[in-house]
């Protein structure tokens, strides 16, 4: 069996003569200008992603972070530090002087709170918290002695 290819291949060479070159150009720049804006798009979305997760990480830190101007938590048998407001309704202070805003300072039954008067100087009220009482106001001053008042750590408003 013999195959004739001789058309086959006069065919074909007609053709490539007529055919002329390819040009490549216009693909080349359609497929680069593709790639490019892929890439940016990458970029893009890489950038949003990082944003997205440092926000995310800030944002559930800040939501964990305990509050500084809350009291600490009190110990086991312990009662909680009481509020500005609250000690405010167990002493009737002179009309021309308020407790500061700085807060109360608790070390275990104890409390202190700086008050604000005209003629200036540091005055803490001292108050006492028993079980069968609650809070009473204990003494009026700047610094107490730890020992004295039964405290076994320091305190912030006393002296040891």
């Amino acid at each position: 069996m013999t195959d004739n290819l001789g058309p086959l291949r006069q065919a074909l060479t007609d053709l490539s003569e007529h055919g002329g070159s390819a040009d490549l150009f216009e693909g080349t720049l359609r497929r680069s200008r593709q790639l490019q804006r892929r890439a940016t798009l990458a970029t893009s979305a890489a950038a949003v992603a990082v944003v997205f997760a440092v926000g995310g990480t800030v944002a559930f830190a800040v939501s964990h972070r305990p509050d500084p101007s809350a009291p600490p938590a009190a110990a086991p048998g312990q009662p909680d530090c009481p509020s500005i407001e609250t000690l405010g309704d167990l002493v009737e202070l002179p009309s021309d002087w308020s407790f500061a805003s700085t807060g109360v300072q608790c070390a275990q039954t104890w409390a202190a709170a700086d008050v604000k008067r005209p003629a200036g100087g540091n005055v803490r009220y001292l108050f006492h918290y028993t079980p069968d009482t609650g809070w009473r106001y204990q003494d009026q001053g700047t610094e107490w002695d730890c020992a004295e008042l039964g405290l076994t750590r320091p305190a912030p408003f006393c002296t040891s």
